[in-house]
């Protein structure tokens, strides 16, 4: 079967109802995919004129131009995914979902899990087989169509995802994982909804990947939600290595973290090449999350991460610790924004980001925002760009450290403070391995430059 598609101008309420029929989605979401629709015709399309889009233009999307991708025919790609996260050796999975190119590929989960009552599968299956627990929640509190344009167009036409339920006090004492892959042009809308009951327990990993070669353009629109019941704990780890720069990325993160839970969240983007992460999240009283995030751009490729922590009620604690590399003629944008509500007396909340710039014509950006309406708060925040010092790479080289290792000690000691903290330790592996691996593509460069650059009047 041939890929199916759509195209934003097509798309109208009768293509909108056939794309639903051939999804064989329930009349509730066939009726939610109608009201996005509805609210999609009477929001603005935003502009790199607003304020929230002035560093990433959202016609880089490319929407006008991509096909919107329904599914990827029939292939047998799940266990090419699932390898894509699930070879690491010390990375045992108890269940994961794959999703390729819009269409949900394949879900396992370990038999004690499901007998725990623990759901981990694709989202039209759920919405289809668990409707009691996917309806209330897919895009009602966390991130309503009405919120934003992009929202309301991914409530219209996505098309795959995965949906995760743990239930009240079951600890998942290992990992659980989902993969999004693209291998083909055109854009796909893929949602993850996360539903962890009070007291429960739980590590996520979600992973984006595509092949190297991938020369056709492609966009990517992904909504993650995640609703944390009260004295629940959960680690969450996005990593983003999209193989290929043709592969824009939007993502939106919207959390909720109930009284007294805690939540732990892990950015990492590597690939892309436009890529916006915008991780919004509301913690109520006694809610505590860390928020740590790594970036490396290499030539070409434009990141933005905008995350808002909103402290809605007392004796919340938060903290974000961002950090980003950018080697030459990359774009690098960290933008936070910590808003305390008036109720929020007591909350205890920081935020440190810091870039590092390590080759010419590179552009870097590190915006702290705090909104205060309650006097009764710590706040922090502080942020900085800069070079390699060379007088440190002086220092290691005149103890007999060759520069190009010098260099990339002093890169890796500006990422210790991010690594030490990776938890998963394959997670930890693979972010090492990406450093070393743009160390290296830079050194390279670097080498072919100084070869062509014209000989001297002696040749030398």
């Amino acid at each position: 079967m041939a890929s199916d598609a759509l195209t934003l101008r097509t798309l109208d309420h009768e293509t909108l109802g056939a794309w639903s029929d051939a999804l064989g989605d329930p009349a509730w979401l066939r009726q939610r995919r109608a009201e996005a629709l509805t609210t999609l015709g009477k929001l603005e399309r935003p502009t790199n004129r607003e304020e929230a889009w002035r560093f990433t233009d959202p016609k880089r999307a490319g929407l006008d131009r991509h096909a919107l991708l329904r599914s990827a025919g029939e292939r047998s790609v799940g266990g090419e995914a699932a390898g894509v996260l699930g070879g690491e050796e010390d990375l045992e999975l108890g269940g994961i979902v794959t999703t390729v190119d819009g269409a949900a590929t394949g879900a396992t989960l370990a038999g004690e899990l499901a007998e725990a009552g623990v759901v981990l599968t694709d989202l039209l299956t759920a919405a289809r087989e668990h409707p009691h627990l996917v309806e209330p929640r897919f895009m009602t509190t966390a991130a309503p169509v009405g919120d934003d344009w992009f929202l309301a167009l991914h409530g219209a036409v996505v098309s795959a995802g995965t949906f995760l339920y743990v239930p009240r006090g079951v600890e998942v004492r290992v990992p659980l994982g989902a993969v999004y892959r693209r291998t083909l042009g055109g854009a796909a809308f893929a949602h993850t909804l996360i539903v962890v009951e009070p007291e429960a327990s739980l590590t996520f990993v979600q992973q984006h990947s595509s092949p190297a070669d991938l020369a056709a353009r492609s966009f990517f629109h992904g909504v993650t939600e995640v609703l944390i019941g009260e004295r629940a704990s959960v680690h969450f780890l996005t990593l983003q290595e999209w193989g290929s720069a043709s592969v824009n990325h939007f993502g939106l993160q919207r959390v909720e973290v109930g009284r007294d839970a805690r939540y732990r969240s892990f950015v990492v983007t590597l690939g892309g090449g436009t890529v916006r992460i915008s991780p919004e999240t509301r913690m109520y009283q006694g809610a505590e999350a860390d928020f740590l995030g790594a970036a490396f751009a290499d030539a070409g490729q434009r990141f933005e991460h905008r995350t808002t922590t909103h402290h809605v009620e007392p004796h919340g604690r938060s903290q974000l610790l961002f950090k980003g590399g950018l080697l030459s003629g990359a774009t690098n944008v960290l933008y936070g924004n910590v808003v305390i509500h008036p109720g929020a007396r007591g909350t205890d909340a920081g935020q440190t980001m810091r870039n590092l710039v390590l080759g010419r014509g590179a552009h870097a950006e590190a915006i702290p925002f705090l909104e205060i309406s309650n006097s009764d708060v710590k706040c922090a925040h502080a942020a900085a760009t800069g070079r390699l010092d060379e007088l440190h790479l002086f220092y290691l080289q005149s103890r007999g450290v060759p520069r190009d290792e010098a260099r990339r000690m002093a890169v890796f000691g500006f990422f210790e403070e991010i690594l030490a903290r990776a938890t998963v330790p394959a997670v930890r592996r693979r972010l090492e391995a990406a450093l070393e691996a743009e160390l290296e593509r830079e050194l390279v460069a670097e080498r072919a430059r100084l070869r062509e650059r014209p000989a001297g009047p002696e040749g030398g």
